[in-house]
């Protein structure tokens, strides 16, 4: 709701129809609504210069509603609803996956003056064999038949920007990355896993989750193990307790596949990690191409649409904003 409300309650005063997926979200944006108005009313707002108009609170109503990639038709009667006769704009700020593509769908199938839109999250972006009227990519018509694949939309994802800016963290990424590699291997060297099996799809084990592991490992087991060889141990427990799996395989055991695999493991990885995120740039250029067309087929010869860098890269890797006006 923190867009809403500066749209809103700053000195452009618009009127906003808010909407939320859930009443839970709902419920929550209204929350933080009535702080920002209280705070908005107090001395601390007055001696910076703003002046509060209680009618400002009348421009901003919340909604719930699913925008499904097929929904353009229920969210242009809900604007109007909201807003009779009135020019209306559709605005996402980071909007998730085909949530990106919905609002696009919305804008391109309704009346709607302007989107401006920042996608976000291109690992939840359907595509084929899903009907073609209902999948995020491709939507142009220049791009039919087109398709990225599901690893490829993942390494769109990357936030090679911070690497620089967070060398601890990105380390840390590497060796995350490291373990659940490691990880795989033993499971498929103890037949947990298929040679050709899906790797366990463990997620971010928390630095809790670590530490809870750590103190259940026996110090008899990992005596002679360096530091390295029982983090991977601790990390093993640790992972295989979130995936809820039965098997667990003991210190002796993962000790055993570092001292195989894991010593220049981590370099390994980092070099590989880096040449597929180099690859993130073009793969997130092809679906920012393919949305710029797909607005251009819909604005008409008059429309204007583009598509630029809105923020730093660092405080917010997704930063390319598409911006479309019909005239």
């Amino acid at each position: 709701g923190y867009l809403s409300r500066v749209l809103a309650y700053s000195s452009a005063s618009l009127p906003v129809l808010a909407i939320d997926s859930s009443d839970t979200q709902q419920r929550g944006a209204e929350l933080l609504q009535q702080r920002t108005i209280k705070r908005l009313r107090g001395p601390r707002a007055a001696a910076g210069g703003f002046k509060w108009d209680d009618r400002r609170a009348e421009r901003l109503v919340h909604t719930v509603m699913h925008v499904s990639l097929d929904g353009a038709a229920q969210l242009a009667e809900r604007a109007h609803a909201t807003a009779p006769d009135a020019r209306w704009l559709l605005c996402g700020l980071h909007a998730c996956g085909d949530l990106s593509s919905a609002v696009l769908k919305a804008f391109a199938e309704s009346d709607a003056t302007a989107v401006v839109l920042v996608p976000c999250c291109y690992n939840h972006i359907s595509e084929a064999p899903r009907e073609r009227s209902a999948v995020g990519f491709p939507l142009s018509a220049a791009m039919h038949g087109a398709r990225i694949g599901q690893n490829a939309l993942k390494t769109a994802c990357q936030a090679t920007s911070r690497w620089d800016a967070s060398p601890e963290a990105t380390v840390d990424a590497f060796r995350r990355n490291h373990m659940r590699a490691l990880l795989h291997q033993l499971m498929v060297a103890q037949n947990q896993i298929a040679p050709d099996g899906v790797a366990p799809a463990v997620g971010r084990v928390t630095n809790s989750e670590l530490q809870t592991a750590r103190m259940q490992l026996p110090a008899c087991d990992t005596a002679n193990a360096s530091a390295d060889e029982r983090e991977f141990a601790a990390y093993a427990l640790a992972a295989l307790t979130k995936l809820n799996h039965a098997w667990r395989p003991t210190a002796e055991q993962c000790i055993a596949c570092y001292r195989q695999h894991g010593s220049a493991g981590l370099q390994q990885i980092a070099a590989a990690w880096t040449l597929k995120a180099l690859a993130g740039p073009l793969i997130e250029c092809m679906l920012v191409v393919d949305r710029a067309l797909y607005l251009a087929e819909h604005c008409g010869s008059a429309g204007r649409v583009r598509a630029f860098a809105l923020f730093d890269p660092v405080t917010s890797p997704r930063n390319v904003v598409l911006v479309a006006q019909r005239r």
